[in-house]
């Protein structure tokens, strides 16, 4: 075993057999939660109709059509790469991208997966709307393909440049239908920063820059056969003291013209809703509240500290990636549940045209570094020792300086899901022990 020590700037910061997942565990799992042990590690969940999805290691995709009881490989590479995403554009068509270039395409909802061209490098975002239109985002570049990725053109913003240099971020990508695709654009990768949409309405030909004034949204996705963006607005500015930010959703069917969602978001306040999906957004942790429908719905689950923002909903279950994949029973409620704890963050890859670094290359470090804490304030310095093993997923975190355990939860919680090229030593990769420090910020709450 290796040891490096490295000080990391975190701006951001095949068809295989068919088996079946083991039962379920209770280790490591809050009251009402249960670990899921599936034969290879988890890295993102998705729902598509009845049924949950998870990704991972070894070029992974599994199902549960049970409420993540039981969970069927459908498609596993040996000594593969990583699948960090997972989505379906409708009931048939689903897409996962991840490392080496991957990105694969089903046609049959998941019974089997066939690769499509992207070249080498790792694809960390990606959506499809049909069979030919799709968006992916890797550390370098942001394109698209308008021929079921036989080319792949850089997604420019034309006279509006600039946007992509002020705006590095991308922090949701949706290829809505033929037409139609759209990134959300951010100054910074936590989901408070201000944000710029970047849309087409000719499959890539031209792209223009939409602003939503008065706006920090915080989640940009496809619901049916629209755009939805929620997050908050700040109303009557006019008045003495600034006015004040209320929750707020948008739908639009272009990305361009956008209207005002009549959803009742009250249940929204004051930790606003966040890391939402198309089941809904997370109102606390221990809530969901679901604003896409004709009429407003509720949803509860046992609170779980280590709550993150890759979460699906299916039927009578919510599922949770951390370092291991969780699952409880969802309820259907009739008022806005109360939740208990934090709600997860969600952030952003980092910014366009990464570079490697010298030694291990992290590609996925999202980390919020700004905290809520009621027992502690300032900036503290925190030094963490991870385990990383041979295929780039962090496998042990202990962090050191937190001033609170609850902060030294989050952020070990947060490095757990952190991403890294494998290490290689004689051209081989290895398991590698890394030491590196991160800066963050705890405020109290108002």
């Amino acid at each position: 075993m290796k040891r490096k020590c490295l000080s990391l700037t975190l701006l951001f910061l095949l068809a295989g057999p068919i088996s079946v997942a083991p039962a379920a565990s209770q280790e490591e799992a809050p009251s009402g939660w249960l670990v899921r042990d599936l034969p290879f590690r988890v890295l993102n969940v998705t729902s598509n109709g009845s049924a949950l999805w998870a990704c991972g290691s070894n070029e992974s995709l599994a199902v549960s059509a049970d409420a993540g009881v039981h969970w069927q490989v459908k498609h596993q590479a040996a000594d593969g790469g990583l699948l960090l995403n997972v989505g379906f554009a409708n009931e048939k068509l689903g897409y996962a991208s991840g490392t080496g270039g991957l990105v694969l395409i089903t046609e049959d909802a998941g019974e089997t997966w066939s690769q499509k061209p992207a070249g080498t490098s790792t694809v960390l975002q990606i959506s499809f709307a049909d069979l030919q239109h799709g968006l992916i985002r890797t550390p370098a570049s942001l394109m698209f393909t308008a021929d079921g990725g036989g080319s792949w053109s850089a997604v420019s913003a034309g006279d509006s440049s600039e946007v992509l240099k002020t705006n590095p971020f991308t922090f949701s990508l949706v290829a809505l239908d033929t037409n139609h695709m759209g990134v959300m654009l951010k100054s910074g990768a936590a989901q408070y920063e201000s944000q710029s949409f970047l849309v087409t309405e000719d499959s890539g030909k031209s792209w223009h820059v939409v602003d939503i004034p008065n706006t920090t949204l915080y989640s940009f996705l496809r619901v049916g056969d629209k755009y939805w963006t929620v997050g908050t607005e700040v109303i009557h500015k006019e008045q003495k003291g600034g006015g004040y930010a209320v929750p707020v959703a948008f739908y639009s069917s272009d990305g361009e013209k956008w209207s005002h969602s009549t959803s009742d978001l009250s249940a929204c306040g004051p930790e606003m809703c966040v890391a939402c999906t198309a089941q809904g957004c997370l109102s606390a942790n221990g809530a969901i509240t679901d604003p896409f429908l004709d009429r407003t719905s509720y949803k509860s689950f046992p609170p779980n500290q280590k709550l993150t923002p890759k979460w699906a909903a299916a039927g009578s279950s919510v599922c949770s990636v951390g370092d291991k994949l969780q699952c409880a029973e969802l309820k259907t409620v009739t008022q806005p549940a109360r939740g208990d704890g934090t709600v997860p963050a969600a952030v952003a890859p980092g910014p366009l045209g990464m570079t490697a670094h010298q030694g291990p290359n992290c590609i996925v470090c999202a980390m919020d570094h700004i905290l809520i804490d009621q027992k502690a304030q300032g900036v503290f310095t925190i030094k963490l020792e991870l385990h990383i093993a041979k295929n780039g997923t962090v496998t042990n975190v202990q962090a050191d300086g937190a001033p609170t355990p609850e902060i030294k939860s989050r952020i070990e919680q947060q490095a757990e899901q952190w991403i890294f090229e494998p290490y290689l030593k004689n051209g081989a990769p290895v398991n590698l022990d890394l030491s590196t420090n991160i800066h963050v910020n705890v405020i109290k709450p108002r």
